[in-house]
């Protein structure tokens, strides 16, 4: 279950727009949040796994940097009264990955900072 806490962050996020905007959640949910999850499950997460298997995280579309340059969804949030506290730490994940110098990287690139190449597992208890 923890593994999906991603998603339902994500997924609250969005609910908190919809419903600041005065949409219904659940039609939102059904008609456009989870054809579009599925689409992109289908199509990014396999080419961002291959980058993480490669390290090599070259962007085909928006890169890091362009996605950083402007922080719309923060702005559209916080103008709507939805906290951007679901959405933060990926934020500045972003933000530091490109000011490590890697902003013509694609999102996927944010995993080094998560877990870099080549670190090693911690060791197994004796």
């Amino acid at each position: 279950m923890k593994k999906a806490h991603g998603m339902f962050g994500g997924f609250l996020h969005a609910a908190g727009l919809v419903r600041s905007a005065g949409g219904n959640v659940a039609e939102f949910t059904r008609e456009l949040l989870v054809p579009w999850l599925r689409a992109m499950a289908d199509s990014q997460l396999p080419a961002m796994a291959e980058q993480a298997d490669a390290g090599n995280y070259g962007a085909t579309g928006s890169n890091l940097a362009m996605q950083v340059s402007h922080d719309a969804i923060g702005g559209v949030s916080r103008a709507q009264g939805v906290s951007t506290e679901l959405f933060a730490p990926l934020w500045e994940l972003m933000r530091r990955r490109v000011a490590d110098g890697h902003g013509e990287e694609s999102i996927g690139g944010v995993l080094e900072l998560v877990h870099p190449r080549g670190q090693r597992p911690p060791s197994a208890p004796v």
